[in-house]
């Protein structure tokens, strides 16, 4: 009884853990907003395929560790059978989101291929969807031009509107005087985006993939532990009917 006692503690603590990856996983929404107004730097729709099916593992994963605190305190049952099926479903998206996310890992530069196209077609209109994505990667990740601010001197946007001056989304926030004027460069972000932008989809690629190896370590554990619940079943109490 000590040992089914123990078995079914570890379930309770193995189903939290997967409840609480469940949120990290349903997290990656927030990358997909993001995406709404990112979606014209990349090359392709794959790049969010890992995110995607995160956010469907994360869904399955939530009701799994619903399940499974349900029926941690219970004598083994369709539940613990039905938890046991729901960890299969999980295993399988996410190890498909583990193997598209190491896979994207090492197609970044291609993926991003267009951010120069988008900052060449920049006009300056708030509602022209590149202008609104430019201004929002150079607002977000402090970054002002492709490699570096003197990368607008070469755009179309530039050379027509006759101003000596770069986007304000290039200002640098801790400088409120700062106009984008050129002649004062130092208070202008001095990184280029392109660099920012891989590096911060490098860094959600490799937390999917980190993320992902302890969802199946503890999907492992969990099918371990419902097949010594399973072993550990206390006999049926039986008794002969008498027979008139």
């Amino acid at each position: 009884m000590l040992a089914l006692r123990c078995f079914r503690i570890w379930l309770k603590i193995a189903s939290v853990l997967l409840l609480l990856a469940g949120i990290t996983g349903l997290g990656g929404s927030f990358f997909l907003h993001k995406y709404k107004v990112y979606s014209v730097f990349f090359s392709s729709l794959y790049i969010t395929l890992p995110v995607k099916l995160a956010i469907a593992g994360g869904a399955v994963l939530l009701i799994s560790g619903c399940l499974g605190c349900s029926v941690s305190n219970k004598k083994p049952s369709c539940g613990h059978g039905l938890f046991v099926y729901l960890l299969i479903i999980v295993w399988c998206i996410v190890g498909t989101t583990a193997v598209l996310a190491y896979t994207h890992k090492g197609k970044l530069d291609a993926d991003l291929s267009p951010l120069k196209d988008v900052f060449q077609n920049y006009s300056g209109n708030s509602q022209d969807p590149d202008t609104k994505a430019v201004n929002a990667l150079q607002s977000e990740l402090r970054c002002c031009g492709v490699k570096n601010y003197t990368d607008w001197l070469e755009t179309p946007w530039f050379n027509h509107s006759g101003k000596h001056e770069v986007p304000l989304s290039c200002c640098n926030k801790t400088f409120h005087s700062c106009s984008g004027n050129l002649d004062l460069p130092q208070l202008l972000y001095t990184e280029g985006c392109q660099v920012k932008l891989e590096e911060k989809l490098l860094l959600s690629v490799q937390v999917i993939c980190i993320t992902s190896l302890v969802v199946l370590f503890l999907l492992v554990m969990s099918w371990i532990i419902v097949a010594q619940l399973m072993r550990h079943q206390p006999p049926q109490d039986y008794r002969i009917l008498d027979q008139e």
